[in-house]
């Protein structure tokens, strides 16, 4: 008997304290990141979640209110980020684009500042970031990009990504969001925007935004039609997130990026 006890908790043991721990800090409405993360997860690696703070803004359904609310989450980040880090995670990934470029290029890495210094140093990846390092490792320059985001956020995005030497030659976006009713209806929104923004001379898709519904399920079937890798944010954040706990293996659904494998 005494000796099935220790088999049984040396199982246990393994399987809580034998895995890394990706912990995701997500917009408090935010699920489709989480949903995405917990599809592609590897055996090997644990998920810890905790929402953001994103404020109470007086104009929420207004651009000017998704801005004030994007603000107010990146001033807050400390508190989260730090019963995150409670949580002896590995790796801190913050689950927001439109959030970790909201002020400019620089901003990205004073959002990883802020949260690795709150969770104790822990090593943190940012969603805006983690887009930019995936199209580099893809090895493209000239991309097509397609946002549920307004006019407003879609200036600042434009700014991020061409300061970190990536050429938008098409962009589309629908500013009254993903519709997001059904699975169905939400993958199909993400097909028919990627298609509709790609052109000869776009070398890859990135279709930005944690919260878009469908985009990491919609992947490989748009390279598959396109012939041209695809990025999306959560996909991205994802891949930095096993590249940091040097986790390398495939992951079924993710296409290019980590088809073979993460490069760590």
């Amino acid at each position: 008997m005494v000796a099935f006890r220790q088999i049984c908790w040396g199982r246990i043991a393994m399987g809580r304290f034998g895995k890394k721990r990706i912990g995701l800090l997500t917009p408090a409405g935010n699920t489709t990141i989480e949903d995405d993360f917990a599809r592609w997860i590897p055996d090997s690696v644990k998920l810890h979640v905790n929402r953001l703070f994103t404020g109470s803004p007086d104009r929420p359904n207004t651009p000017e209110g998704l801005l004030t609310g994007l603000q107010e989450m990146g001033d807050a980040v400390e508190e989260p980020a730090r019963w995150l880090g409670t949580a002896e995670v590995d790796v801190i990934a913050f689950g927001c684009t439109g959030g970790s470029f909201l002020n400019g290029p620089g901003y990205d890495r004073e959002i990883t500042e802020k949260i690795s210094t709150a969770a104790g140093g822990v090593q943190t990846v940012v969603a805006a970031g983690a887009v930019a390092d995936a199209l580099k490792e893809l090895g493209v320059r000239r991309i097509a990009v397609c946002t549920p985001y307004p006019e407003e956020l879609n200036e600042r995005l434009r700014s991020f990504y061409t300061a970190a030497g990536f050429d938008i030659v098409n962009f589309a976006y629908e500013d009254g969001g993903i519709p997001q009713d059904s699975a169905a209806e939400a993958r199909e929104a993400a097909l028919r925007m990627a298609l509709g923004v790609d052109t000869p001379e776009a070398e890859a898709i990135l279709i930005s935004c944690t919260a878009f519904e469908g985009a990491g399920e919609s992947i490989e079937l748009i390279e598959e039609l396109t012939a041209k890798p695809v990025v999306t944010s959560n996909q991205a954040t994802f891949w930095a997130c096993l590249r940091a706990l040097r986790v390398s293996q495939h992951i079924p659904g993710t296409g290019r990026l980590m088809s073979e494998r993460v490069t760590a």
